[in-house]
């Protein structure tokens, strides 16, 4: 998953008359009897085109940057009040928004009129409004949220929420599968957004949310400043699970603000795969290297971190994930000690196989 570093800005502009051409009143009354009233039809308006979604106008303004006498077809949706490029889409094949009206102007979204423009050149890999190690370019694996579904189900039922209205909040974006994954096992109301989280969290403008999952970068700081913000008294008594290399447990970072936190302390449970999760960067992500082992993610064998909010609330969930399927594909672990013992017992934490049987003694 994506870390981020910079803070999405905006930037209010008017769109601006091209045509130099003020209308008639006659030509007005004629044609607000054809085709509506004056406001329905200003100067700025160049045409309508209708789309399956909605009526879009096209309109003429200067982007943000640019010069006066530069000017930029948009569309702007008059019931919302968004404005998307005129030629770009996303992806996914839907028309790239670069912002909204507002008072009779438009406010650029600078960073998406960023992202339109790298289309219009041609460029059409991957872009993001902050810094980004590409080594943190990859997508967890559909197989580690279905180790989670019984968890996730148990969450339901003590909210008394579907999975539909379950809140789920992943703060790190790569590519966005984690929506669709999570989708594929019922929960279709997922925040997964490109979009510098450490800056929302800084102001406190975070979905609301149920429960907080993610796969955090593993580069820099990043798991650091991931622990430090769910563990605050703000984050409250909210469930998270976090995929994260088995290394992090030992980190002081990590006891410092889970068991050893004076103020806001919790005990997570691990959740450890028996078969190691493979995680693979999306297509035109990474630059090509001369070997295909870079093409897989992490070096590092990665587990799930769980806490329920409260001790009884945590004890309920571990429960119930002993209690379902997921327990034939992976391990769990109480504590860190319990950690311990599983590798020395030569069990799971990430492929290993349990060590072998004792021979049974014959009888006569």
């Amino acid at each position: 998953q994506l870390a981020s570093s910079h803070v999405n800005k905006a930037s209010t502009e008017k769109p601006k008359d091209v045509s130099g051409r003020k209308r008639k009143k006659s030509e007005s009354s004629t044609e607000s009897n054809n085709h509506g009233s004056d406001d329905d039809d200003d100067n700025n308006s160049i045409a309508s085109i209708n789309s399956s979604e909605s009526v879009l106008e096209g309109r003429t303004a200067v982007l943000p940057g640019d010069d006066e006498t530069n000017i930029t077809m948009v569309l702007v949706d008059k019931q919302s009040g968004l404005v998307y490029s005129s030629g770009e889409r996303t992806n996914e094949g839907k028309r790239l928004q670069i912002g909204k009206t507002a008072g009779g102007s438009i406010e650029f979204d600078t960073n998406a009129i960023e992202e339109m423009k790298r289309l219009e050149s041609g460029d059409n890999g991957p872009s993001f409004p902050y810094k980004t190690d590409e080594d943190d370019h990859c997508e967890t694996p559909l197989q580690a949220y279905a180790d989670i579904q019984s968890i996730l189900d148990a969450l339901c039922k003590s909210m008394g929420k579907s999975k539909s209205s379950l809140k789920i909040y992943d703060p790190y974006f790569c590519n966005g599968s984690v929506v669709n994954h999570l989708k594929s096992l019922g929960y279709t109301n997922v925040y997964n957004k490109k979009e510098d989280c450490y800056a929302v969290w800084e102001t406190q403008g975070e979905p609301t949310f149920d429960v907080f999952i993610t796969n955090p970068p593993y580069s820099a700081d990043h798991i650091d400043k991931l622990m430090t913000y769910i563990t605050s008294t703000k984050f409250g008594t909210k469930p998270w699970l976090l995929l994260m290399p088995n290394w992090v447990h030992k980190k002081d970072y990590y006891e410092n603000s889970t068991t050893k936190n004076q103020i806001n302390a919790s005990y997570p449970f691990y959740i450890v795969p028996k078969k190691r999760y493979v995680y693979v960067p999306p297509p035109d992500f990474r630059e090509k290297k001369a070997s295909d082992v870079h093409k897989k993610s992490s070096p590092f064998v990665s587990m799930w971190y769980v806490w329920g909010g409260t001790s009884q609330k945590n004890d309920a969930l571990m429960q119930a994930f002993q209690r379902s399927d997921a327990v034939s594909v992976c391990d769990v672990a109480r504590s860190k000690s319990a950690l311990r013992d599983l590798r020395r017992n030569g069990s799971s934490s990430g492929g290993g196989k349990s060590s072998s049987k004792k021979k049974k003694r014959k009888t006569k």
